[in-house]
C-alpha cells in the first residue's frame, strides 16, 4: 500500500447503524420503503449485503485523492490492528474490500481547496490520474457543471435505493432527474457535519428547569422553549452590570452555525426544486420565513442569550482566536447553557468537567411532525469523467458505502460514540434520533455563497430587515442558482 505516511481522513459515516441516512421517522409511518430495501438487502444475519457480483480485478491499483479534512482525527486507510475498535474496523473493512476485488489501495492528500483544482487539471488533460476524488461539496456542484463528473446513476453497480445511500439529500442534488454525486454511509463528513445542541446538565440541574430528553420525545421541545431557557440561563454572575466572559450566558455559537438551523428546523429551505427537478430561489412570498427570522433577531437582542463567537471575540479572548474551538472551550468551562454547533465536536467534550448532553435542534412548533437536522456542509467522493475503469469505481464504491454500514458504522456509532463521549443512555437516544433525520440545503451549502452568507450578515447585524435583503437580491440568487444549471444541463 502506498502513500501510507499522509494522513486520510475516514470516509465512512457514524449514523446510526440500524437506520438509512435518509430515513426520516414521522409519527403514524409504517413500513416505508427504506425498511423494506433493509429487509431485501439483509439475509437473516443482521448484515447488508451489495449486489455486486464476484469479481477479480486482477491487483488493480485503487486510486483515492483525499483533502485536508479532519474532524474526528481517523484515518480511511491503517496499516496495522492495533487494538482500537475503530482503527481495528477500518483495517478489517479495507483488507476485506481489497481481498474480494483482489485490489490495493493507493490514497494521496493534498490540501483540502487543491482538490478542485488538482480534477480539473487532470480531467481537462485526459489524465487517468484517480479513481476517486473528494471534494467540497459546491465544487462537486460546479464540477457537474464543467462535465468533470461520471454520473452515479450510470456507474455500473451503484444501486441508490439501498439504505446505504443517503436517499432524501441525493433527492435534493439531482438536475433534471440524473445524480452525478451524492453521499453514502461511507461519507464522514456528511454526518460529522450535523448540527446539534449541547448542554450543561449542572446547570440544567442548578436552573431546575424541564427535563430536555422529555421535551424531545413528547414533540415538544420547541423553538420557543430554547430562548426561553437560554433567558432563565444568562446571569451577570460577577455583578459588574455587563455579560462579559465572567458571566453565565444562554447560548454560545456562530453565526454560521446557529441561524440557518432556524429555517431549516421549520422545514424550509432557501432552494428548493421544481416541478421539473430544478433548483429555484424558494424565499420569496415565504411568509413564515420572515417571521422565524424577525422572531430570532428579537430574541437575541436580550443580553446574555447568545454569546456569538464570531461578534464578540473579546467575550472568549482568553479562548483563543479560533471562534469555534474559543467557543466550545467556553461551554467546556460552564459558562453558557447551550452550545450549539457540530456532532464532531462531542469528542472536544470528554473532558469537560460537567456532564453534557446532546439534543436535535428544536422543531419550530409542537405540531410539526418530526425534528430536522442541519448539515451544514459535505465532502463527498466522486468519480471523474476521465475514469478508465468506470465498472471498478462502481464496484468499490458500492461495496465500501454498504460495508461501512456493516463494519464501521457499528465500531463508531455504537463504541465510540455511545459509550466513549456520550455519558448516559439518553444522549445515545438523541444520536439516533438526529442521525435518522438529517436534512440538506441547496441554499445552505452549493450556494452559500452568497445566499446564506448574505443571511448570516443580516443576522449578525440585529437589523432584521430579511424581507428588504430577499427582494433586492431575488434575481441575483435566482441567476446564480441558473448558471450553475444550465452549466449542468449544457454540458452533460
Amino acid at each position: 500500500m502506498k502513500n501510507m505516511t499522509k494522513p486520510i481522513a475516514l470516509l465512512c459515516c457514524f449514523a446510526f447503524f440500524l437506520f438509512s441516512c435518509d430515513n426520516a421517522k414521522k409519527p403514524g409511518n409504517e413500513k416505508n420503503a427504506v425498511d423494506e430495501a433493509a429487509e431485501a438487502t439483509t439475509a437473516g444475519d443482521g448484515l447488508f449485503h451489495d449486489k455486486v457480483p464476484q469479481l477479480d480485478f486482477g491487483g488493480y491499483e485503487y486510486r483515492v485523492i483525499q483533502g485536508t479534512y479532519v474532524r474526528s482525527g481517523q484515518m480511511l486507510f491503517v496499516e496495522e490492528e492495533i487494538g482500537d475498535v475503530l482503527n481495528d474496523a477500518i483495517y478489517v473493512r479495507d483488507r476485506k474490500i481489497e481481498d474480494r476485488f483482489n485490489i490495493k489501495f493507493n490514497a494521496n492528500t493534498v490540501e483540502l481547496f487543491e482538490l478542485y483544482g488538482t480534477l480539473s487539471k487532470n480531467v481537462k488533460s485526459g489524465a487517468d490520474a484517480y479513481d476517486e476524488y473528494m471534494l467540497i461539496d459546491r465544487d462537486a456542484y460546479t464540477a457537474v457543471g464543467e462535465n468533470f463528473l461520471y454520473p452515479f446513476d450510470k456507474l455500473p453497480y451503484i444501486d441508490l435505493a439501498q439504505p446505504y445511500w443517503c436517499q432524501i439529500p441525493n433527492k435534493q442534488l439531482t438536475v433534471d432527474g440524473k445524480l452525478y454525486w451524492g453521499f453514502n454511509d461511507n461519507m464522514l463528513s456528511f454526518f460529522e457535519a450535523a448540527i446539534v445542541v449541547y448542554f450543561n446538565k449542572k446547570q440544567v440541574a442548578d436552573l431546575a428547569i424541564a427535563d430536555f430528553y422529555s421535551l424531545v420525545r413528547t414533540g415538544n421541545w420547541t423553538h420557543e422553549k430554547f430562548f426561553e431557557f437560554a433567558k432563565a440561563a444568562a446571569k451577570d454572575l460577577d455583578g459588574d452590570g455587563k455579560m462579559t466572559g465572567e458571566d453565565n450566558w444562554g447560548i454560545a455559537s456562530e453565526t454560521d452555525y446557529l441561524f440557518p438551523c432556524f429555517w431549516i428546523s421549520a422545514g424550509m429551505n432557501l432552494v428548493d426544486k421544481d416541478s421539473g427537478d430544478i433548483p429555484y430561489f424558494s424565499v420569496p412570498g415565504n411568509q413564515k420565513f420572515f417571521d422565524i427570522a424577525d422572531r430570532v433577531v428579537a430574541e437575541f437582542k436580550t443580553d446574555g442569550v447568545l454569546a456569538n463567537a464570531q461578534q464578540a471575540s473579546n467575550l472568549l479572548a482568553n479562548y483563543g482566536d479560533d471562534f469555534v474551538s474559543a467557543r466550545i472551550s467556553f461551554f467546556r468551562d460552564g459558562h453558557s447553557l447551550f452550545s450549539v454547533g457540530e456532532i464532531s465536536e462531542m469528542v472536544k467534550l470528554r473532558d469537560m468537567p460537567d456532564d453534557f448532553g446532546i439534543l436535535p435542534f428544536p422543531k419550530y412548533a409542537a405540531d410539526q411532525p418530526q425534528y430536522y437536522t442541519r448539515v451544514c456542509v459535505g465532502f463527498p467522493f466522486t468519480v471523474p469523467t476521465t475514469a478508465a475503469n468506470p465498472e471498478i469505481s462502481g464496484a468499490i464504491m458500492e461495496a465500501m458505502a454498504c460495508e461501512a454500514r456493516n463494519t464501521i458504522i457499528r465500531a463508531y456509532y455504537e463504541s465510540a460514540l455511545k459509550n466513549k463521549y456520550s455519558r448516559d443512555p439518553d444522549t445515545a437516544e438523541m444520536l439516533d434520533l438526529i442521525f435518522d433525520t438529517r436534512v440538506y440545503d441547496l441554499g445552505d451549502t452549493i450556494w452559500c455563497f452568497p445566499i446564506r452568507f448574505d443571511y448570516g450578515v443580516i443576522f449578525a447585524s440585529g437589523k432584521g430587515n430579511f424581507a428588504s435583503l430577499t427582494e433586492k437580491n431575488e434575481a441575483k440568487y435566482n441567476l446564480t442558482i441558473q448558471k450553475s444549471v444550465d452549466a449542468i444541463l449544457e454540458n452533460n
